[in-house]
């Protein structure tokens, strides 16, 4: 069967079956809305309080593995994941199988089915699901993904730096290349372990691996042309709601927001099921890639008599029969949301207070954390240019982000291992840019030319000299610059320090990696990287007075989401686009352009 043959089969079975789909959908969301994230979040919490903080990052990782119970409570919240995400996506493919191989079935029959094979999460097989888990998170990515693993993707700040030099580029391809085909190799595992019988989880991905073979190709753009044409279709269908809003804004503008908010509810429900038919689908495409004979047909039967297809099944779930009590909640559901999308849509839109810091400065315009790049930041008015500094071997502070000069400079030599002069001669170069490493006096000097503050970010090697951070404090009050100057580190204890030897000075903890609540720190504010910002950490921010800055955000949309919500501080690479784009937030916007941010959101 070639692949447009397999993708037509695959919508029509799920067509065929839609109403079966569409209930399945919304009861499996239900499910890990009201069950798994509250039980989950539960088990976290419970983990965090053993602990004693008030959420892990990446500097207390490790305080999980110094005792029997943590490491125990860590593997439950482990398995009860694995659970909930093997019942989500082992639902979807048993469903498939039953409606092509016309057998009745129920929703608590699939879940017995599914409780069957539950056991092997109680042995070791359980390590095999959970590689299994780790290596489709590229397929998650592209549509196979159970409502848990949806928010899971490397950080942007890790990517970012990879793709800042040829290395990183290779490295990042080659890694991306390398899990992406094991994911392909065991794209069949989890169909052929809920089906088949007798088969165990080790056993199920030994036979996805022989399955796979062969068949990479056709599987990858299989489910690349479903991603493209469910894309394109979402993309349309939401134009053509666009389109009303326009016009109706245009005639009435008294009435164009009661209609926006109807229609953004609207768009908002299509979204949702169709992002929950495009796991149904892929899931079809799959099975019938899984079960396919040598001859090319089908191990099941896939017959086109509709009405006889559906006459064979019962009809399952709490939607069987007449329940009007279902269909009154949906809509009550959708009438509130309609309401509340139109207090929102009606909301006032300020100028945003946020502050906008560029990333060692402007590194389209010179080589980062150099001259050039101060200058070329300068350009763009931001609030803050954010720099790092290094100390040297004569204990003086350059501005430098990596230990090493390997990657600028092409010299297998440390900063610490130099001194002031050594390194002001040393050439460095990027993108096309060449500069020299500057001292901080020199970098804090231009600044003030500029009319530009700084960020000042203490990378600590481990080797800095006993005085390091009174010796900063002293620089920075020699220029007259410590109530205006911005100072952060990730380590919390020089920023404790630096609070102590000069409470004027502002300060920042930074934190790469933070799952839980706002962690508890004397700094003035939290530099969270954008991976780890939600709703939930704003909220605790605001309520602790702490200022909250996210970085390092360097997409548009990504930039009008935070200035819309209003965080303190946003450290960008592209500035330039920042400023404009917050001195813009206050004009007056359409209908249209906020649904955008909206939905966006």
């Amino acid at each position: 069967m070639d692949s447009i043959k397999l993708i037509k089969t695959s919508v029509y079975n799920v067509y065929k079956n839609l109403a079966e789909y569409l209930k399945s959908i919304l009861i499996l969301q239900a499910i890990s809305f009201i069950i798994t994230a509250p039980i989950i979040t539960f088990i976290f919490h419970r983990l965090l309080k053993r602990l004693g903080l008030s959420s892990i990052t990446e500097n207390d990782f490790t305080e999980i593995f110094k005792s029997p119970v943590t490491i125990g409570m860590l593997l439950v919240l482990i398995l009860v994941f694995l659970f909930f995400v093997y019942y989500e996506i082992g639902y979807y493919f048993l469903l498939a199988h039953y409606q092509n191989t016309e057998k009745n079935y129920t929703f608590r029959g699939i879940i017995k089915d599914l409780n069957k094979k539950a056991k092997y999460f109680l042995s070791f097989q359980a390590i095999y699901f959970f590689v299994y888990f780790l290596l489709i998170l590229p397929l998650a990515s592209l549509g196979l993904n159970a409502g848990l693993i949806k928010g899971i993707r490397i950080p942007n700040f890790i990517t970012d730096e990879l793709l800042k030099n040829q290395y990183g580029i290779i490295i990042y391809v080659l890694f991306i290349v390398a899990i992406l085909y094991f994911s392909l190799r065991l794209i069949f595992a989890v169909p052929f372990f809920v089906i088949e019988k007798d088969i165990t989880i080790k056993e199920a991905v030994k036979r996805s691996f022989k399955e796979s073979r062969g068949k990479l190709i056709k599987t990858f753009f299989t489910l690349l042309f479903i991603i493209g044409l469910h894309t394109l279709v979402m993309a349309l269908f939401v134009i053509v709601l666009f389109v009303p809003i326009i016009l109706v804004e245009l005639i009435s503008s008294k009435l164009a927001p009661f209609f926006a908010a109807f229609l953004l509810t609207v768009i908002q429900w299509f979204l949702f099921i169709g992002y929950g038919l495009l796991q149904v689908i892929i899931s079809e495409a799959i099975y019938i890639l899984a079960f396919k004979k040598e001859n090319g047909k089908l191990k099941v039967n896939l017959k086109k008599d509709k009405d006889k297809i559906i006459k064979n099944y019962k009809k399952p779930f709490i939607f069987s029969g007449n329940k009007p009590i279902v269909k009154k909640l949906i809509v009550i559901f959708l009438i509130s949301i309609s309401i509340y999308n139109y207090f929102v849509i009606t909301e006032p839109i300020y100028l945003p207070k946020t502050k906008i810091l560029a990333h060692r400065g402007y590194i389209k315009g010179g080589v980062e954390n150099s001259i050039g790049s101060l200058k070329a930041a300068a350009k763009f008015n931001p609030d803050y240019v954010e720099l790092d500094i290094q100390e040297t071997k004569d204990n003086e502070f350059v501005v430098f982000h990596d230990s090493d000069l390997s990657r600028l400079a092409g010299r297998d030599e440390t900063i610490k291992d130099l001194t002031l002069e050594e390194i002001k001669n040393i050439d460095i170069e990027a993108e096309g840019f060449t500069d020299k490493i500057p001292s901080l006096k020199e970098f804090i000097r231009v600044s003030k030319e500029l009319g530009v503050n700084l960020l000042v970010e203490i990378k600590p090697t481990g080797n800095e000299s006993t005085n390091m951070v009174e010796n900063l404090v002293n620089l920075l009050k020699e220029e007259g610059v410590h109530k205006d100057y911005l100072v952060q580190s990730l380590d919390e204890e020089i920023i404790l320090k630096v609070k102590r030897i000069s409470p004027e000075i502002k300060t920042g903890y930074v934190i790469g990696f933070n799952i839980g609540s706002l962690p508890k720190t004397e700094a003035d504010f939290i530099v969270m990287e954008e991976f780890s910002i939600n709703n939930k950490i704003l909220k605790e921010a605001r309520e602790k007075e702490k200022d909250l800055f996210v970085w390092t955000v360097n997409e548009e949309d990504l930039i009008r989401k935070y200035l819309n919500l209003n965080v303190d501080g946003i450290i960008t690479d592209i500035p330039g686009d920042a400023v404009e784009i917050r001195n813009s937030f206050e004009e007056e916007k359409t209908l249209l352009t906020r649904l955008r941010w909206i939905l966006n959101n």
